[in-house]
């Protein structure tokens, strides 16, 4: 905002939703990719129903998405995609997927194999009879992030509204208004019981060997241990309330801590 701003919009939206079956946190150590070595806050579960996974086919490569189901109607919809696809893309086919604009294959009816990113399906031996089981590792994050809308105007709608030449909302204001700066602040977190979401929007106006296993299984692993998209929806309407792209999971505290001894004895060892 400066001096010339005469009104000024501003919104906010919170969320907030609790796992109907929580995670176990554990450390994770990705062996490949861009967290590759770091030990970062791990999220495990297992659940018997399959088709909270899906895999779906884009013309920028496979996702694969997994529903994890909050209280208050919310759920949050995990989107991983090949390598190679840009978040964009991986963001626009879960919001297809969701609109039922993109068709998906869920975890009861996909082939045994590397299925999808991160997902794998096996057929096992066991020695009782058990129930096919989704077995789930993420991550935890907590992000914020600061937008200016007008960077992207022509996305947000903006690029007539900024134009000080003549005005514009006449039925916010009788004098003549015009865009001159707006303004979005987010966050975001996702951990072992639940998910955080808020964010708030300003817009500012100027003028202008075992025992014998007879029985078998399938398993479902998937695992979103490189960066990975986020849509918090709303379950009956399906609307998108926040999205977001993870690239710097949470560390896991223990191995954090132990870090940071190591460095502080290096630094009085340098001191003395």
């Amino acid at each position: 905002m400066t001096q010339d701003t005469e009104l000024v919009l501003a919104s906010a939206l919170a969320l907030r939703t609790e796992w109907l079956r929580p995670f176990e946190e554990r450390p994770v150590t990705p062996e490949q990719g861009p967290w590759r070595d770091r030990t970062l806050l791990g999220l495990r579960r297992e659940t018997s129903l399959l088709d909270r996974v899906a895999v779906a086919d884009t013309p920028e490569g496979s996702v694969t998405e997994l529903r994890v189901l909050g209280t208050g109607g919310l759920d949050v919809r995990l989107l991983l995609g090949e390598e190679r696809t840009t978040p964009a893309a991986v963001l626009r086919a879960g919001v297809d997927v969701l609109l039922g604009r993109l068709p998906s294959v869920n975890g009861t009816r996909l082939p045994f194999g590397d299925v999808g990113p991160g997902l794998r399906v096996r057929r096992e031996r066991c020695v009782n009879p058990r129930p096919p089981a989704l077995e789930v590792t993420t991550v935890a994050y907590d992000m914020t992030a600061h937008h200016d809308l007008l960077a992207r105007h022509r996305l947000f709608g903006l690029t007539a509204a900024r134009d000080s030449a003549r005005g514009h909302f006449p039925g916010i204001s009788g004098s003549p208004l015009a865009i001159g700066s707006a303004e979005q602040s987010a966050t975001a977190r996702f951990g072992a019981l639940g998910f955080r979401a808020a964010a708030v929007t300003a817009v500012g106006a100027v003028a202008g060997g075992m025992p014998e296993r007879r029985y078998l299984t399938t398993t479902v692993e998937a695992a979103f241990d490189r960066p990975f998209g986020f849509l918090a929806v709303h379950r009956t309407s399906r609307l998108v309330l926040a999205a977001g792209w993870v690239t710097d999971p949470v560390p896991h505290p223990e191995y954090e801590d132990e870090h940071e001894e190591e460095w502080a004895h290096i630094a009085d060892a340098t001191h003395t």
